[in-house]
């Protein structure tokens, strides 16, 4: 039997999206200040927080249809409740390394920005 997963309210939502999406705004910050050559270093972490906060990003009610099932996704919630900030992204990024077909090759990267491209000129 599948635990009930909490629920938040609108403040409580809009409050983790921004959390998450300032996550975001402080590693692109970083970057910038580290230069181009950490910045490329970085590319395939950065893909990987642009596919993350793409979900964070829709409109309020949509982020909480997509994300209220997601423990991942919740765990946002403890974390803001104990530091006010979010590590999700980076946390995200942390496991997915793990991942057997986690490959940040070149290729990869490239294969993955012609995707991205491809998508948008629809």
């Amino acid at each position: 039997m599948m635990s009930k997963l909490p629920t938040y309210n609108d403040q409580q939502w809009a409050t983790a999206r921004d959390a998450v999406i300032e996550e975001y705004h402080k590693y692109v910050e970083s970057l910038r200040q580290q230069g181009v050559d950490f910045a490329i270093k970085s590319a395939r972490k950065l893909l990987i927080y642009q596919d993350l906060i793409a979900e964070w990003n829709h409109h309020l009610p949509t982020v909480m249809s997509d994300l209220e099932d997601n423990e991942f996704a919740l765990s946002v919630f403890d974390e803001i409740k104990k530091t006010k900030k979010s590590t999700l992204l980076e946390r995200a990024y942390q496991d997915m390394q793990s991942w057997t077909n986690f490959n940040p090759s070149a290729l990869t990267l490239w294969l993955e920005l012609s995707e991205d491209e491809a998508i948008t000129e629809y």
